[in-house]
């Protein structure tokens, strides 16, 4: 591609860096503006060609009066409630778009393009034109696509033109950029990525047409202007709002479990009494609430009352490797093991994602890409001089259910790309080790085990029993077991007498 026009695009900066790194070692260009590229707002490469970071949308919707004739948008800019009426609904055949400007809100009156247009879309308006070669290397999901397609169409670039191309990046390391790069690249249009760009433009539209047809009507209603109504803002609302009164009105009620010990030492756990829901004593659950009648029952066991084995089992179960982070996924887990806030593991990751230790952050996806599979003993060995033992004892021939190219998602799980620095910070440290030890346990065997369980019955009531025997380790020798098992405890050797308590509990 040497001496043609080729401007690659980036959705962000941190993007731009990343795919000039990998341009060096795949095409043995240098960027010649390196030391002023955050200055200019663009790179130069010494073959001639640009990469051109964005900084998300440079484009933002018009406001409501752009659609309306000027009768009504004065109506609308005057706040004349009783009129909205006279224009509602607006539904237009398309949006209208105009260039991001540097005020974050127009005043009173102002269009969405008022005010200095925004840095990055000036430095786009300089090179991208017609006749010139296009390299969309934006972030692969549909709004990515819809970032750069939107772009170009507004100066007068057909997307889906024989010289725009699609760069399909999922890493941000350099190498695998290079990679990606010396092999043949899809055209911009190809039904792949124009559905996604229309899946995204859609979503804009429901967006702008359910926010702003709801809201004003509501506006109207109510006479005030600061009522807002959102596809996604206010069902979300509602769903916090009824679980708040849930709270609110929760009345909690003490409830009573029997527990007996056998002479054996096995703890069983009253469960239930059939057809005692709404009896006295018990609540419309079929749950104890006399303590007494609690007291009653251990007392008539422990006093030698007979007990029936009603089942007992036991059945081999294997859990397979949990499956690698998403943000979502990461952030519960690192604040359960670390004790960290949803904010301090956002921070650390993205501090992490920055030094290019770990994949992307912002991810709902949980699977990986089933060519990441034959590159992941190179991960493994840089992950070894931080956890030598669980490194080597990776198994690295196992291919788990995580490499999957059918399930993945615009972008993939997040999981170890390299090595945080020395000098990262406690929370960084901390978040990377659960990355990494996720990751590492794609590598090991099903943990096995066996699960022993009892039912019996002493009179009318019915215990129950449940332990687990583990029969192999496997990938909990790398991440220990993050959720309760909800299992029976373990009894201490039996003293040869039957003993029972009384459990109170709260629900």
């Amino acid at each position: 591609m040497a001496g043609e026009q080729v401007v690659w695009i980036a959705e962000k900066p941190s993007a731009a860096w990343d795919l000039v790194a990998g341009m060096k070692l795949a095409y043995g260009v240098r960027c010649t503006n390196e030391s002023a590229a955050g200055r200019d707002g663009y790179f130069v490469m010494d073959n001639g060609h640009i990469v051109l970071p964005l900084a998300g949308h440079l484009l933002s919707t018009a406001r409501v009066s752009e659609y309306l004739s000027p009768e009504m948008a004065k109506l609308e800019e005057e706040r004349v409630f009783e009129r909205y009426k006279d224009f509602l609904p607006v539904l237009p055949p398309k949006l209208i778009t105009q260039p991001r400007t540097d005020e974050k809100k127009g005043g009173k009156g102002k269009s969405a393009g008022a005010g200095k247009p925004f840095g990055p879309y000036l430095v786009a308006k300089k090179f991208l034109r017609r006749g010139i070669k296009v390299m969309n290397a934006g972030d692969t999901d549909r709004e990515g696509q819809l970032i750069v397609d939107e772009l170009l169409e507004h100066f007068g670039i057909d997307p889906a033109g024989p010289n725009v191309f699609r760069v399909e990046l999922v890493s941000n390391r350099a190498e695998d950029i290079a990679e990606t790069l010396k092999k043949p690249f899809d055209r911009n249009g190809a039904p792949k990525w124009a559905l996604r760009g229309e899946a995204a433009r859609v979503r804009q539209y429901l967006d702008w047409v359910w926010g702003l047809n709801p809201s004003m009507a509501y506006q109207a209603i109510l006479q005030k202007s600061n009522v807002g109504v959102g596809r996604v803002q206010t069902p979300v609302l509602a769903m916090v709002e009824n679980r708040r009164l849930a709270i609110a009105n929760f009345k909690p009620t003490d409830y009573f479990i029997p527990v007996i010990t056998l002479r054996d030492g096995t703890v069983m756990r009253w469960h239930r009494r059939e057809e005692a829901a709404g009896t006295p004593g018990f609540d419309h659950e079929g749950r104890i609430i006399d303590e007494q009648v609690a007291k009653q029952i251990v007392r008539a066991i422990t006093g030698g009352l007979k007990g029936t084995c009603v089942q007992a089992t036991a059945k081999e179960h294997s859990e397979k490797p949990p499956l690698p982070f998403s943000l979502g996924a990461l952030q519960a887990e690192a604040a359960r093991q670390h004790g960290m806030t949803l904010d301090e593991v956002t921070e650390a990751a993205q501090n992490l994602y920055k030094s290019k230790a770990i994949s992307y952050v912002g991810t709902d996806c949980r699977f990986l890409p089933e060519s990441m599979h034959a590159d992941a003993r190179k991960v493994m060995g840089q992950l070894a001089k931080l956890f030598p033992g669980h490194a080597q004892g990776a198994h690295m021939e196992i291919k788990g259910a995580a490499f999957n190219d059918a399930k993945l998602d615009e972008h993939f799980a997040i999981v170890p790309m390299g090595l945080p620095s020395n000098s990262v910070g406690m929370n960084e440290k901390a978040v990377f080790r659960t990355i990494a030890k996720r990751f590492m346990a794609q590598f090991y065997p099903d943990y096995v085990y066996k699960q022993h369980s009892l039912v019996g019955r002493f009179g009318q009531d019915e215990f129950r029993a449940s332990q687990k025997q583990e029969i192999r380790k496997g990938w909990k020798e790398v991440e220990a077991d993050g959720e309760t098992s909800g299992e029976s405890e373990e009894g201490s050797a039996g003293n040869g007498e039957v003993r029972g308590e009384v459990q109170r509990m709260r629900g």
